[in-house]
Order: structure tokens, then C-alpha cells, then sequence
């Protein structure tokens, strides 16, 4: 029985869309999930080839079953089972320094593996006093006394431990970027190499950009929770799991279906209309497709000239490219199954190239080993890759050739580390912004949706509801915190939780 008798559609089955409708199908709702293509997922999908399992993009999934993910699979009961390691992520900074990071940072094993590259690190750092000020009286002393007995990384998850605890602070940090809070702790080249690309892996844009709260947070949530990990059976398995608890409720799924227009009349949401000519009338309309799509799907003449305004000035984060590649047999034994080469760059310009549209010496790599997370990834005793970079999004011939030169140079730093890789390549393929912007139908390849940079978070992030009476939004464009489609999952409890 659907509850009060309303019908909901849902656009896109990326992370948001098939958690939202899974939730509110399990909740008594008549839910329809429309996508535009053949497959479910949006760019959080996997397709096999040759035995593997290969996912569309390169991802993070930084709580695992201890974050929103697990959240949601646990209320529509679902079947979404997780993959951990640890050590999680094998790090080679600057060249030359190697180092394993744990699921906590206070790992014992942490402190004897790293024991001698922190004292090579220790060695060549010169001590600098560290550059303060700015802040609230009552948070620049906390962060002073953190600062005071702690390292840098112990610094911050002392403060984003306070930062998470206090509302007022996270606030407060949302309005700094990371890069001037990190300024006013230390000046020390390396571990601000860590920091900016660690900073850009959970976000896809650079530390100058990004709010300080908005990394706080994440950096706080994924060691506490302690459980980064995959879904067995490669990213598809998230939405996958939550849309057969949608259609084991009575959901109804339907792929290949576009939407071209959501109807308004009178300020409320109607419908739907899709490329086939149909229109699908519904009581309540939550769109998946992104704030910016949404407003072009409901006519901009349908909302307020300010919000309009407003949301044509919101800022997309950087994309991911790959190189995927499948070896032969097992060549590559790190310690961990994902592996970050962090270049010896000057931290505050690590990502400058993407607006440039130049291609440099050094490039950070993103590089998980979806095979050593999860051994049925590949086919028995072979090694499956994917290695990303990150890029412009604006899909056009000159971004594309940028993309194709950033991969190349990815594939050089890849095999200067690993050259052992190179005689053992049964396949490899390439997807950027082009394929990225297919899946979603947008004119961009971005990686996340709308960037998590100062004036874009916290108080200041997209409300899932809009001025249209009944049209909400779901996904990482609306609502929550989190790295990438883990605030998908989060906007999808809210809006669950608001409607139900």
C-alpha cells in the first residue's frame, strides 16, 4: 500500500537515487526509478571484461559498511557486502619516501612499518614555526595546543575530533580553506604534499579551494569509523544491492528510459515526461541528475530568478581519468591494495596544471588494485589495475587531447614505479571525461558533482528541496557531507527522513 496513497518518481540510479528510492520503497511509498541508460548506477558502475570486474571510474568508499552506505543497506535490508585491508593504501611521497597508512592512524603496526621513513622524513625537514591567527579566539587555542604536543597528522585529527564534536567550529572551519588552515599549523613542504593530495583524493579539487570543515570532517569520520574498504563485487554492487531491495518491495525499475522534462504547473511538480513522448504523473519528483540538470529539466521560468541565479553559479569538482589495465598473472606485491604516488611538487600548485592545460613532470596517481581488495575482481593468479589522474571537465576537443596527455604521462609515472607491469599487459583501456559525461548526459566529466570548496558546504550546500512544491534533489549536489558517492548516501537518508 503506497503511503497516503502518493506516487514518487525517481531520475537516476547513481548512489542517491537508488538508496532514496530503496528507502522510501521500503517505507510504503509507489516508487518509479527512471535511467536514461541500459545499465543502473550512473557513474558509480562496473562492467566485466574478459573475467574481470572493472569499475567504470576510480573510487574511494571511505566508511564502508560504518558509513551511510551501510546505513541504508541495513534499513531496506539489503545484501551490499564490504572488502577491508590493513594496511589500506601503500604511499610513496616525494619519490622517495615509503609509507603504509592503517585504518587508524595510532595503528601500532603504523608506528614500527613507518618508523624509519618518518625518521628519513624527520631528518630532512628543517623546523619552521608554524603560521597562525585568524580564527576564533576560542578555536585558534585549540588548534595552538594541538599543535604544541602533536604532529601534524595527530594535529588534525585532534582538531577535527573538536571540529566534528562542535557544530560551531566545523562552521567556522567552513568558511577557511584548507590550504590557510593548513598554513597557520606548518610550512613544512612534505607533509603538505601528503595533505594537498590526500585533500584532492577525497575531493577532487585542490586544498586552495576546499573547505576546511568539509575535510575535517571526512578525515575525521574515516578513521574513526576505521572500515575504508570496496563492496565485493565492484562498485555496481552499491546501487545493485540497493535496487533489489527496491524491487523485492514492489519498486518499479526501469532502464533505457530518458527523462527530458519534469512537469510543472501551478508551482508544483506533476510528472515526468521522457524521449519516448510518455508522461509519468507523480505526487512527488526527486531528481538524481544533479542541481544544474534538474533546473534545465524543470524550465528555469519554474523557479525564482534568484535560486536560478544561484545554482548557475555553483562550482563542479575536478574529474577523474583512467588507465585500466589487466595483467596477465600477479606482478605488483605492495603491502596494501591501493597505492598513491604523491609528486615532490610544491604542495600549493600540485593541481594548477588542470587549469593550465599543461602536463607536469610529476603527477600524483590515484591507483587502487581492485584485485587485491577483492581476489574474484580478476580471473584466478591475474592482477587487475586502475590507475586515475585528475583533469579538467568541460568536454571539448581541447580538454579530450588534455586528457589523453595527462593519461600518457600517468602511464609513464605508473611504470617508472612499477616497470615490471609493462610485459604483462593482457589489456588496458581509457575512460575520461568524454565516456563520464555519455553515462550522465551533462556537457562535463566531473568526477563528485558540485565541488566541496568554501561557499559550497555546510549552511552553505544545496537544500535537497527546491521552490517547486514536491521536486526534491538527492545526491552528492544536495544535503550531506562526505567523500564522493558516500554523500550521496547521506542526502538519501535526509530526504527519506524528511518525506517519510
Amino acid at each position: 500500500m503506497a503511503r497516503d496513497g502518493k506516487k514518487v518518481v525517481v531520475i537516476g540510479s547513481g548512489p542517491g537515487g537508488s538508496s532514496v528510492a530503496a528507502l522510501l520503497q521500503s517505507r510504503g511509498w509507489s516508487v518509479t526509478l527512471l535511467d536514461r541508460n541500459d545499465f543502473y548506477g550512473g557513474k558509480c558502475w562496473s562492467f566485466t571484461r574478459d573475467g574481470y570486474v572493472v569499475d567504470s571510474g576510480v573510487h574511494m568508499f571511505s566508511m564502508g559498511a560504518s558509513g551511510q552506505f551501510g546505513d541504508v543497506n541495513r534499513m531496506v535490508r539489503g545484501d551490499l557486502e564490504w572488502m577491508t585491508a590493513n594496511p589500506s593504501e601503500h604511499l610513496l611521497v616525494a619519490g622517495k619516501y615509503r609509507l603504509n597508512l592503517y585504518q587508524s592512524l595510532f595503528d601500532p603496526r603504523a608506528v614500527l612499518t613507518n618508523l624509519r621513513t618518518n625518521a628519513l622524513i624527520a631528518r630532512d625537514l628543517a623546523a619552521e614555526k608554524a603560521k597562525r591567527g585568524g580564527l576564533s579566539k576560542e578555536l585558534d587555542r585549540e588548534v595552538y595546543r594541538a599543535a604544541k604536543k602533536n604532529s601534524l597528522l595527530e594535529t588534525l585529527r585532534a582538531v577535527a575530533r573538536i571540529a566534528t564534536l562542535n557544530p560551531s567550529y566545523l562552521a567556522e572551519l567552513d568558511e577557511i580553506t584548507l590550504q590557510e588552515f593548513l598554513h597557520r599549523i606548518t610550512d613544512e613542504t612534505i607533509p603538505l604534499q601528503g595533505l594537498s593530495a590526500l585533500s584532492t583524493l577525497f575531493t577532487v579539487i585542490p586544498y586552495s579551494e576546499l573547505s576546511a570543515g568539509e575535510f575535517m570532517w571526512c578525515f575525521a569520520n574515516t578513521f574513526r569509523k576505521r572500515t575504508l574498504g570496496v563492496p565485493r563485487g565492484g562498485s555496481r554492487e552499491i546501487p545493485g544491492a540497493f535496487l533489489r531491495a527496491f524491487q523485492r518491495d514492489g519498486g518499479e525499475l526501469r532502464l533505457g528510459c530518458e527523462v527530458t522534462r519534469i512537469v510543472v504547473r501551478d508551482g508544483k511538480v506533476r510528472g515526468v515526461e521522457t524521449t519516448a513522448g510518455e508522461e509519468i504523473e507523480a505526487d512527488v519528483v526527486i531528481s538524481n541528475a544533479g542541481i544544474k540538470r534538474t533546473l534545465e529539466m524543470a524550465g528555469e521560468e519554474s523557479f525564482p530568478a534568484d535560486y536560478v541565479s544561484y545554482v548557475k553559479g555553483l562550482k563542479y569538482s575536478h574529474a577523474y581519468i583512467t588507465t585500466k589495465y589487466g595483467l596477465d598473472r600477479r606482478v605488483v606485491d605492495i603491502p596494501a591494495p591501493g597505492f598513491f604516488s604523491i609528486p615532490a611538487v610544491d604542495p600549493d600548485h600540485m593541481f594548477d596544471y588542470v587549469e593550465e592545460g599543461t602536463v607536469p613532470d610529476d603527477i600524483f596517481l590515484f591507483t587502487p588494485f581492485p584485485s587485491e581488495w577483492d581476489p574474484y575482481a580478476a580471473p584466478p593468479g591475474k592482477q587487475l589495475i586502475i590507475c586515475g589522474v585528475v583533469a579538467p571537465i568541460e568536454v571539448n576537443e581541447e580538454n579530450v587531447a588534455h586528457c589523453e596527455r595527462l593519461l600518457d604521462r600517468g602511464e609513464e609515472r605508473l611504470l617508472s614505479i612499477f616497470p615490471q607491469i609493462a610485459d604483462h599487459i593482457e589489456w588496458k583501456m581509457r575512460t575520461h571525461i568524454a565516456h563520464t559525461a555519455a553515462i550522465t548526459g551533462k556537457p562535463t566529466g566531473e568526477c563528485i558533482g558540485l565541488s566541496q570548496r568554501v561557499g559550497q558546504t555546510g549552511v552553505h550546500k544545496p537544500r535537497p528541496w527546491t521552490p517547486v512544491k514536491d521536486l526534491w534533489l538527492v545526491g552528492t549536489d544536495a544535503g550531506a557531507r562526505g567523500i564522493g558517492t558516500e554523500q550521496a548516501a547521506g542526502s538519501a537518508l535526509y530526504v527519506a527522513n524528511l518525506l517519510a
